[in-house]
This record gives C-alpha cells, structure tokens and sequence, in this order.
C-alpha cells in the first residue's frame, strides 16, 4: 500500500526483494512452476501497459523487469531439475 512509506533503500533493493519473492512462488507451487518451465526459452514479457519499470509499458519501451526475472527464475528452475 502506498500510504505507508517506502524503504529509504528501496529502489536499491526491490529487483533482489522480487527475485526472492519470484523464485519462492515457484518453488512452492509445482503447477506453476512447471508452466513457467514449459516456456522453454522464449522471451517473458508483462504485459502492463502503466508499468514501465516492471512490465513493457504501453508502448513497449518498458523495462520488462518482472519479464526478466521471471526468465532468471526459470533458468534457476530448470539448473534445479
């Protein structure tokens, strides 16, 4: 919620804080776990039209983080496997 304040080292650590949270989803449900694996190498990309630093924006230009540690946690999975 955003009526609480952020972290002072937020923007510092929210990639780490995500990757965590990430891995720790796939880690505990095996159904989803085996869908992200099912994607093989292709490209992740949220699809978040407001997000430009999580997903790819409306317009594409975003950052696509979400996208690219999803692709980092499913290449942990697979080395995992």
């Amino acid at each position: 919620s955003r009526k609480y304040p952020l972290r002072a080292d937020w923007e510092n650590i929210k990639d780490d804080i995500m990757r965590r949270a990430v891995l720790a989803k796939f880690r505990t449900h095996a159904a989803l776990r085996e869908r992200l694996l099912a994607t093989g190498d292709e490209d992740i990309v949220e699809n978040a039209p407001g997000d430009y630093y999580w997903g790819c924006g409306a317009d594409g230009s975003g950052k696509n983080m979400l996208g690219l540690i999803l692709m980092e946690v499913r290449k942990t999975l697979h080395m995992e496997t």
